[in-house]
């Protein structure tokens, strides 16, 4: 594939790689939180997801270390685009239905405790030295600022955290002169 191709350009050129992303709503597919993994499954259990979740996480360090052993993986966005604007959680349901707006992780946990879950797991698993981030945009939306800086500051007392990516998207326009 063409990213794994990227990455062992990288490692032949002693270039460091920041990993993205560990949890998001958007690219989890739904049978990941059904039943015998099946889009018409019922939701599992927070329990169930909590196995799955630390299982896919170390998971994904073990085979980048296996497949990349050279590469310096020096950060990695854990968690991805969690809160709405007004700072609220995503709302819960399957990720067909109501856009981008719904996660099936709320749908799951009923709210968005599982980002720590996920600090948690990736500390745990992640190369030594490897910066833990969390991803977003729009953190300039006054609830989300706050949500996000509440998160972030939980997380930094707990040693989890250690940053905060910032998405933006910036286009200039110019009129004729």
């Amino acid at each position: 594939s063409s990213a794994a191709s990227d990455v062992y350009k990288r490692q032949d050129n002693n270039i460091s790689v920041r990993g993205h992303v560990l949890v998001w709503h958007s690219q989890t597919p739904d049978w990941f939180f059904k039943e015998n993994y099946e889009d018409g499954g019922a939701w599992v259990s927070k329990e169930k997801m909590l196995q799955r979740m630390e299982n896919y996480i170390k998971n994904v360090f073990a085979t980048v270390a296996k497949e990349y052993p050279t590469v310096d993986f020096y950060a990695w966005d854990v968690v991805n685009e969690c809160f709405l604007d007004d700072g609220s959680a995503r709302n819960p349901g399957e990720q067909g239905s109501n856009g981008s707006n719904n996660s099936a992780w709320v749908q799951v946990f009923g709210d968005n405790s599982f980002i720590d879950y996920a600090f948690e797991y990736a500390r745990k698993y992640a190369p030594a030295g490897c910066k833990l981030y969390y991803n977003d945009f729009n953190e300039y939306m006054p609830g989300k600022t706050q949500a996000i800086c509440d998160m972030a500051t939980r997380l930094k007392e707990k040693g989890l955290i250690d940053g905060i990516g910032m998405q933006l998207s910036l286009i200039h326009i110019s009129e004729p002169t």
